[in-house]
């Protein structure tokens, strides 16, 4: 056969082979059905929603139908629903994931990678993308917009598809908070067609954390984000991560970066222009299908590191947010002209908000396709510029450990002789679960000057996720404009994070360059307590460890004698603080006290005497803590850390609260930072269901005073004190005007009740000082950090008559010093707070009221000041 004639059969063969693959794809994309053939209706359709168990299906069904996409369980939810996630990408690529799985892994950390190895894994890889919907369960949109991206992923068939499967590799987690989705959903369609259809829940939609849950991206505490953490820094290490957000109805109907000022410092510049490229992209892709009122540059800031879209950012992905206006979940809201704004102030940049929405009706069904249309956009993007997005990829990495290795600091250091080792383990733990490295030196060192022994933990910033651990670690200066109102200049959530400062923990910054051997640290976990062998009447626990709290609550639980000490002793040349537990031998054995102290890293002494008059008794508690029908955030927070060490506890609410007689079955009762008149009156009639409507009302406020008089103690949390204070008559006065929004709210317009604040503390790290010979703060140090976010400072009167006022003594727990308190944020007229208080106690007949004035848990990062509220449970 001659050439030509081979050419030309060959062409044929392909032409058939062609159209053979053709027709099969489209009878295999035939075969897979649609969202509305799957659940009955449209995705965002008017009043329809799906809920969990109806999307993990139709995703088994696509995985069941499609040879595209794979579903992965990730792992139990807090309330034990499956947190899945699709993997979505060519039939080809599916058949080699683990394949471009370590590619990704191999650009993420070039750390000895060649050039021209590191040109072929361009040329081989794949772009993973990370998309994440709903992990704020009312902002439902995006749970019910992923069916139907996935759905055309998996069926579509056209050359734009075709370039997305074969360059890409989606990630596809349908809610972040599958939980909530339920929750939601199931609350909409009870209250459908009734008066409530648009009321909040009663309840978080997290079960502790709420909103919250996208405030937990570097501490890392709940199952959700452990799970999807180990995806981003441990397995895939995805180029981009898309958080999909909704916002309030009356602004811009979607945000989309550039994120507006303040720029942290440590973010690369050249990551954030590789972002606002992309994002830039897909506002286009918006504005040719017609879809207006997209804003940039406003609202959200660069600034702050604990949401999905923001820690990223620190770990070279770019981390991209969208937020849409919302409707009542599925009801369409009608928005006129004069009820839409974009900024604060009404004061519009033109540029940040070029084609204004005219208003109408707002459906989820707009949502769902602005979102969708992001999304493609995005992916499209990617597909289309695979190898500059892989290359650019590795290059961030590049450029941090560059910085690491040619720029101060140099490392951090974290010296095993701490205050609180456990606690310092545990902040080990959340860098490396973050996907940063810890190593331990493995013999004496000199840095900076000081010598160092072996075993000291070493935090080099010569790695890739250098931004992330310097972010985490070091002090902040919020950078305020020079001249401006701050009140119009908040950060969009806090000021500052650190977590050493949080937490109590010694961390040293190193900036000169220094030698040491070092080991790679595996992952860390709190080992058993060390119990001293010999002699010796007594076990004896210094109660500077948190975890200490973890084994007097066993203690009880097991219904053993133990005692504390109530002022501070030596022995054996070394001090115990006050409250430190003691336990007489003759009331357990070593082996039963090895078994109650497993895993919490204690070091327990044995000592021959204590005097006996300064023993005190353990008392065992009741404790309740209040939960409104508002769904508060602290009080879900205050919930998950009490857990964790171990406090038993029940929940109260209002009606219990009114019933009163609260002193026969509680000893303490927990009031979180709650607004008084939330206490007082909670949810509206006709708001809601009657059931969630009203607060404690005044015979909330009776039953309260006579649980205190009675010998109970009541611990008022921050914007609870100011209920305290009125409702109680104390004679202490909250020099702040109450916060009369959450930090976590979202409408800019929110902000303006800021502008009476007198002492600008923004979510900033504060220092106290304090009198630890105080049962109210045993545990704690002479001095300590606490998180101030606009909160109550106290100032002291004279105490009025007893026999008119019930109140008895007033003492101070911790004061603010005569210098400047501020450790890290920003604080504007701190002067004002020289030595006022940050937490007080009264005693009222036989019980007494203790006052926190500021955020004690915050996200439960500050273990620094748990003692504050744990010590007036445990010491009586």
């Amino acid at each position: 056969m001659k050439q030509r004639e081979l050419k030309i059969l060959s062409a044929i063969i392909l032409l058939f082979i062609s159209i053979f693959s053709f027709s099969f794809t489209s009878l295999l994309a035939a075969n897979i059905p649609a969202p509305e053939k799957i659940l009955g209706f449209r995705v965002g359709q008017d009043f329809k929603l799906a809920n969990w168990k109806q999307i993990t299906g139709y995703f088994q069904l696509l995985a069941q139908s499609s040879d595209r996409v794979k579903v992965v369980e990730l792992g139990k939810t807090t309330l034990g629903r499956p947190l899945i996630m699709a993997i979505i990408t060519s039939a080809d690529n599916m058949a080699r994931l683990e394949e471009y799985r370590k590619i990704h892994q191999r650009l993420h950390d070039p750390r000895g990678l060649k050039p021209e190895e590191k040109a072929e894994l361009i040329k081989k890889g794949k772009a993973v993308v990370y998309i994440s919907c709903s992990i704020h369960s009312t902002e439902i949109a995006a749970s019910q917009m992923s069916m139907e991206l996935a759905y055309r992923l998996a069926s579509e068939i056209t050359p734009e598809i075709k370039k997305i499967l074969d360059e890409v590799i989606l990630l596809l987690v349908p809610s972040a908070n599958p939980d909530g989705i339920d929750l939601v959903t199931d609350w909409y369609y009870r209250n459908l067609g009734t008066p409530y259809e648009a009321s909040n829940m009663p309840w978080l939609y997290h079960y502790y954390t709420g909103h919250d849950n996208n405030r937990d991206w570097f501490m890392l505490t709940q199952k959700e984000t452990q799970l999807m953490a180990k995806v981003l820094y441990q397995e895939w290490f995805p180029l981009l991560v898309y958080d999909i957000h909704q916002m309030g109805q009356n602004g811009p109907r979607l945000f989309l970066p550039p994120y507006q000022d303040p720029i942290n410092p440590n973010l690369d510049p050249l990551l954030l222009r590789e972002l606002y490229n992309l994002t830039g992209e897909a506002v286009v892709n918006l504005t040719r299908e017609g879809k207006c009122g997209v804003a940039t540059n406003i609202i959200f800031d660069g600034w702050y590191n604990t949401a999905n879209r923001a820690a990223p950012l620190r770990h070279n992905a770019l981390g991209i947010l969208s937020e849409a206006a919302s409707c009542n979940l599925a009801s369409p809201v009608f928005l006129r002209s004069s009820d839409l704004r974009v900024s604060e102030g009404g004061n519009e940049i033109q540029s940040t908000y070029l084609e204004p929405w005219p208003g109408g009706w707002w459906r989820l069904r707009d949502i769902v396709e602005y979102e969708e249309i992001v999304a493609m956009s995005f992916l499209k993007t990617v597909a289309e510029k695979r190898e500059r997005f892989l290359e650019n990829f590795c290059l961030f990495a590049e450029r941090q450990i560059n910085k690491g290795q040619t720029e101060p600091p140099f490392a951090y250091l974290i010296p095993q002789d701490q205050k609180d080792l456990p606690t310092a383990l545990k902040l080990i733990e959340v860098i490396q679960k973050n996907g940063a490295e810890v190593y331990q030196a493995k013999k004496s060192f000199t840095a900076d000057g000081i010598d160092y022994p072996a075993g000291t933990y070493v935090i080099p910033l010569a790695q890739p996720y250098r931004a992330f651990i310097k972010d985490l670690l070091e002090s902040k200066a919020y950078p305020l404009p020079p001249g401006k109102d701050p009140a119009k200049y908040l950060p969009y959530d806090e000021a500052s994070w650190t977590l050493p400062l949080q937490m109590g923990v010694k961390v040293v910054e190193v900036t000169n360059k220094f030698e040491t051997d070092l080991n790679l640290l595996p992952p860390v976990k709190i080992p058993d307590s060390n119990i001293a062998d010999g002699g010796g009447k007594y076990f004896i626990i210094d109660s500077s460890s948190n975890n200490s709290v973890i084994l007097a609550n066993r203690l009880f639980k097991k219904g053993l004698r133990f005692s504390y000490i109530d002022r501070q002793i030596a022995s054996k040349g070394r001090s115990f603080k006050s409250g430190s537990i003691v336990i007489e031998k003759s009331a357990i054995s070593r082996q039963e006290l090895i078994s109650l102290a497993k895993g919490l890293g204690l070091t327990i002494e044995s000592i021959d005497e204590v005097d006996p008059a300064k023993l005190q008794s353990f008392v065992p508690y009741r404790l309740a803590i209040y939960q409104p029908w508002t769904a508060s955030m602290d009080e879900g927070w205050t919930r998950w850390v009490l857990e964790q060490f171990e406090f038993p506890f029940k929940v109260i609410h209002n009606s219990e609260i009114r019933a009163g007689q609260l002193e026969k079955n509680y000893t303490h009762i927990i009031l979180p930072s709650i607004s008084t008149s939330v206490i007082l009156e909670g949810r509206k009639k006709g708001e809601v269901p009657p059931e969630y409507a009203g607060g404690i009302g005044l015979e909330g406020v009776a039953a309260l005073n006579s649980f205190v008089k009675n010998g109970g103690v009541l611990i008022a949390v921050e914007n609870a004190a100011d209920f305290a204070i009125e409702y109680f008559g104390l004679p202490v006065k909250n020099i702040i005007e109450p916060r009369r929004q959450s930090r976590n709210e979202t409408e800019p317009a929110a902000r303006s009740q800021f502008d009476r604040v007198k002492i600008y503390s923004p979510g900033s790290i504060l220092r106290v000082q304090m009198d630890n010979s105080l049962p109210e703060v045993y545990g704690l140090e002479d001095e300590a950090a606490i998180f101030s976010f606009f909160s109550p400072v106290f100032e002291l009167e004279k105490v009025p008559d007893t026999k008119i006022s019930g109140v008895e003594k007033v003492w101070n727990l911790a004061w603010y010093p005569a210098y400047n308190p501020l450790l890290s944020g920003i604080l504007l007229n701190g002067d004002k707070l020289k030595y006022k208080s940050a937490a007080v106690a009264c005693q009222i007949g036989k019980g007494k009221v203790v006052l926190l004035g500021f955020d004690v848990i915050h996200r439960a990062q500050a273990h620094g000041s748990f003692k504050f509220l744990f010590s007036p449970i445990i010491y009586r």
